[in-house]
């Protein structure tokens, strides 16, 4: 099992998209075909019984799935009847392909993501869903989100169940409240030289002095105040995503002479000197250096990390390890009136595999999926973005202070539409991430590391 969605970090994983091969897709025309109805009891008078493949991979996920399982049997009881496949994103792939490919026997519902499930469709493995279509059911997502799950010939080839993750600070809220700072809110952000500020107020040593404070004792903290997590993925990812909040444009893209290379604008180079120099400040251990995800929440749990920055999703994570954790999270930093920018290949849904004998009473339960009852309970165990906004609104998210901040998110959101490169993995892993990682580790400037970068870059990412 993984310990992330594929799809984050996603994480604002917005830039993560770039590692996510980009359909340009057109917007679904009308279906072409009368929407079949599945509400009616077969004429065996016994439900028609559908495989659910769930990839859920925490246990209030999992155990939220199994939840509307039974609501969804219960609505449609003597109609239709699903029952929940666990799997994994790991196994998922070679779930459905090798299903396919020995003609059947899978589950009539499979999930996955955007990214994936668009190769299975070129693959000739999904069923279109236009025939399973009204006007009714595609109000419950955005445009731009159906675009994303048709593909060029106008086949929908996935539903959606919810949308890219975004990143957050999450906080200890009795160690902010013992240093008397008040946690970032929309209405009061925080910039970078006050998170800076905060998290030196929040790292202290084993007498209680801050950093800055005279006598601190750097060998000895005991608590560090800001802890994200620094590797080759991180500093492309994580600090690409705040140099695109701050730019409206990703580290990379096409020039002036339609050549692919990438773009230090001075709009984002505060943002990324700031990010990058984290370790060296002293508000982050070196520890965070290649610190995996587990580690990092076990830093956070165990108070050696005040605040730490993570996807929306690990509100779960955290939740089901760590269930008498008492934590908090806040915007990230941000100017006033910044955006929250996101791409329009990114999310999850359901697809139905060729092979399944029942596709309308899969698409039944697929778009039943897509209500906004429903998108609450599922992302409320999730923790990401429903497809149906509408869902924000429910008591189940409306009630929830963490949800506060993706409603903020919510409302300031833009999409971008970008080309991608195939080259960008080879520039990232070969260049460009330890490059960075030497940034973050004090052996190189940030000038430095651009000028390296931009020697190479273009050669890298147009061969």
């Amino acid at each position: 099992m993984k310990n992330e969605p594929v799809f984050l970090i996603g994480v604002l994983a917005i830039v993560s998209m770039l590692f996510t091969a980009c359909q340009k897709a057109t917007p679904a025309p009308q279906a072409t075909e009368k929407p079949v109805p599945a509400t009616q009891a077969p004429a065996t008078g016994e439900p028609v019984k559908l495989g659910l493949y769930s990839v859920a991979w925490t246990t209030i996920h999992q155990a939220m799935m199994v939840k509307l399982a039974e609501k969804f049997n219960e609505e449609y009881k003597g109609k239709i009847q699903v029952e929940i496949i666990q799997g994994d994103w790991d196994s998922v792939d070679t779930y459905v392909t090798g299903g396919i490919a020995g003609g059947g026997g899978i589950a009539d519902i499979v999930e996955t993501g955007t990214d994936v499930g668009l190769p299975w469709y070129k693959q000739g493995f999904l069923t279109d869903l236009r025939p399973y279509m009204t006007d009714e059911i595609r109000a419950t997502m955005p445009a731009d989100l159906w675009a994303a799950r048709t593909a060029e010939d106008g086949t929908v080839f996935m539903s959606g169940t919810s949308t890219e993750g975004q990143i957050l600070v999450y906080y200890n809220p009795e160690a902010l409240k013992k240093a008397g700072i008040e946690p970032a809110t929309p209405d009061k952000l925080w910039t970078w030289d006050d998170l800076i500020a905060n998290a030196k107020l929040l790292t202290l040593d084993k007498t209680g002095k801050h950093l800055g404070e005279d006598g601190f004792d750097a060998a000895n903290v005991v608590q560090y105040g800001f802890v994200p997590r620094m590797d080759n993925e991180k500093v492309w990812e994580e600090a690409g995503a705040f140099y695109m909040q701050a730019t409206g444009k990703p580290l990379v893209h096409k020039g002036d002479d339609g050549k692919w290379d990438i773009f230090f604008d001075e709009a984002g180079m505060p943002v990324l000197k700031a990010y990058t120099s984290l370790v060296q400040i002293g508000v982050t251990p070196k520890l965070a250096i290649g610190l995996g995800g587990s580690a990092q929440d076990e830093a956070f749990y165990t108070g050696m990390a005040a605040m730490v920055l993570r996807a929306y999703f690990n509100i779960a994570v955290l939740q089901s390890n760590y269930p008498d954790f008492k934590f908090a999270v806040m915007p990230i930093p941000m100017a006033p009136g910044a955006k929250v920018y996101y791409t329009d290949n990114i999310g999850q849904g359901y697809v139905i595999p060729k092979t399944s004998k029942h596709p309308a009473e899969a698409a039944t339960f697929m778009f039943w999926m897509q209500q906004p009852e429903q998108q609450a309970m599922h992302s409320s165990a999730l923790d990401l973005p429903p497809v149906n906004s509408a869902a924000l609104d429910q008591p189940l998210l409306l009630n929830d202070p963490n949800w506060d901040t993706m409603r903020f998110y919510k409302s300031i959101e833009k999409l971008v539409a970008i080309d991608y490169s195939t080259n960008v993995p080879e520039f990232v892993t070969t260049l460009y991430g330890p490059t960075m990682m030497q940034v973050v580790s004090g052996d190189l400037t940030l000038q430095q590391a651009i000028d390296k970068i931009k020697a190479s870059s273009k050669d890298i990412l147009n061969q």
